[in-house]
């Protein structure tokens, strides 16, 4: 299929417009939290001091919000036409570049943003929440990555192993596949539960030729996201539980119940809509509407996240 569509134009200039939008909350959202710390320093509040002991994490949940946003632009089949930044780099890059979005978006990215969150709403329902936490930030960075870990081992696995063990491996610069051989071909799954791209092809002067790598979705590294999904959200319904029953305030309820309501909700759908592209081909309209709608997911559970974790906190403790 010819990749020039007018719809999947449309979503790639409005995911394109969105990851700016994201970008610039990321930078308005990490000047607001030195603003902060450099209010404290200067004013000399200890005991704000002690409530922003936190401030790195909140920074770091901040950037791995940036960090998906700007990922989400590689696997856009708007920058693989003629013209722009990915075409020109050919398509081995191309192929490289939707393993590395697999990698970074699916296996650190995504988890690391939503185990960021899950710290600091642990943060602030701790025994002593004004106690001073000096080495938390570094237990909370050391926890985070090692529970990602699993997350992206797989995804290595998945990505680079298994479409040689059980998929079928694409032939530079083709849309062809060359199959396995033996034990392993007559076990061989599907080729979606493995595929990271697929080769579409164009007509140049009565000859078809390849024209751009299109990202694809894994079942199987879907299948991995769904699985840390399970896990998470039944963590994170018993820490908002465990926060809504501490909380008095009656708006402060309201927020733990959005964070809780946006995360519970938000990320189950998103791997949903991950499973649902296979149904269709890539760089089709059906296929772009699932992926965009999977895009759209996350990106509200990165703006609640930081609206409820990092700003209004600092709103409240600044209105003081």
């Amino acid at each position: 299929m010819p990749l020039p569509n007018s719809a999947v134009d449309a979503l790639g200039f409005a995911t394109l417009l969105l990851v700016l939008v994201l970008l610039i909350l990321g930078v308005l959202c990490a000047a607001y939290v030195l603003h902060f710390r450099s209010k404290i320093h200067h004013d000399n509040l200890l005991a704000l001091r002690h409530f922003n002991s936190l401030w790195i994490v909140r920074l770091i949940l901040i950037l791995f919000a940036v960090l998906w946003g700007l990922g989400e632009l590689l696997r856009l089949p708007l920058l693989r036409k003629k013209g722009w930044f990915l075409h020109r780099l050919g398509f081995r890059w191309q192929v490289t570049s939707c393993k590395i979005y697999i990698l970074s978006s699916l296996g650190i990215l995504e988890p690391c943003f939503f185990l960021t969150a899950l710290f600091l709403v642990q943060g602030s329902i701790r025994n002593a929440p004004f106690t001073p936490r000096k080495r938390w930030n570094g237990r909370v960075i050391v926890s985070v990555l090692g529970f990602c870990a699993p997350v992206f081992l797989a995804q290595v696995f998945l990505v680079v192993v298994s479409p040689i063990v059980w998929g079928r491996r694409e032939e530079e610069g083709s849309a062809s596949y060359r199959a396995g051989g033996g034990f392993v071909d007559r076990f061989k799954l599907p080729h979606y539960f493995t595929r990271v791209f697929q080769a579409m092809e164009v007509e140049e002067r009565e000859k078809v030729v390849v024209a751009a790598a299109v990202c694809t979705y894994p079942l199987l590294s879907t299948v991995v996201l769904g699985m840390f999904g399970c896990v998470y959200v039944i963590y994170f319904l018993y820490l908002g539980w465990k926060m809504a029953a501490l909380v008095i305030n009656r708006r402060l309820q309201l927020r733990v119940y959005a964070l809780v309501i946006a995360v519970a909700l938000l990320l189950p759908i998103h791997v949903v809509f991950l499973g649902l592209s296979v149904l269709s081909r890539p760089s089709e309209p059906l296929f772009e509407a699932v992926g965009f709608l999977g895009f759209l997911t996350v990106l509200l559970c990165t703006t609640v996240g930081e609206g409820i974790l990092v700003v209004r906190p600092i709103a409240d403790a600044l209105a003081i």
